[in-house]
């Protein structure tokens, strides 16, 4: 069992973020996951170009980090996307390596694989990119496990702080407890199934515009 995390604070592993998403990832762990970070702020993925070279041939034109990632993320298991809030958005790097995952999200490559999200935040209005990191998971083909966001102010004051990366211990053993039962989250199944319908649909519409997608279809089905 692999997770994958992601961390996409400029801080790295000493900032907040990567404070509440090692503490989840140690959770994981504790529960028999092998985990494996990426450090978006020390590696470099540029923003997509939209030459649509992916779709063409399945693979980016782009030489930089994000093939080992991309890698990575269909060999695990399961993922944790870990982002401060902001703007009332993920950081750039985590945007940069969504947009340049389209292709992945077009053929539902992670399908049957699990995930959660890590949002911290300097002030309380974070409630909408925490749902569009989970609507992300989501739509990616994961079943979503749970999210957990921190404050800053929070992760100031020595209990609250304790209390947080307790929390996000929890969240990663429910992680792994989810991906070594092979668990299905029934409420999820019908928006899960809308969303798979629909890139399907999508790939087919442009068959001949996206070959590699389509042909990923027509052998994987999609699993």
């Amino acid at each position: 069992m692999k997770i994958i995390g992601i961390n996409a604070s400029p801080n790295g592993s000493s900032g907040n973020t990567g404070q509440v998403l090692t503490a989840l990832l140690d959770g994981a762990r504790e529960a028999g996951a092998d985990v494996q970070v990426f450090l978006l702020g020390e590696l470099t993925v540029k923003p997509c170009r939209s030459c649509r070279v992916c779709q063409r041939i399945g693979t980016c034109a782009i030489e930089d980090d994000y093939p080992k990632i991309k890698a990575a993320l269909l060999e695990a298991d399961g993922m944790v996307l870990a982002t401060p809030n902001y703007i009332y958005n993920v950081s750039a790097q985590l945007k940069a390596l969504l947009d340049r995952s389209f292709s992945m999200f077009h053929c539902q490559m992670l399908a049957g694989k699990y995930g959660a999200a890590v949002l911290t935040s300097g002030g309380p209005l974070y409630q909408q990119v925490e749902e569009y990191l989970m609507h992300v998971i989501g739509n990616s083909g994961c079943w979503k496990v749970g999210s957990i966001t921190a404050m800053e102010v929070q992760l100031r004051d020595p209990e609250e702080k304790a209390q947080a990366l307790k929390e996000a211990a929890s969240l990663g053993r429910r992680l792994a407890a989810a991906i070594s039962n092979r668990m299905r989250f029934r409420d999820q199944e019908a928006e899960r199934e809308q969303c798979f319908e629909m890139m399907r649909w999508l790939v087919a519409q442009e068959k001949d515009s996206w070959p590699y997608e389509y042909e990923y279809w027509q052998k994987h089905g999609g699993s």
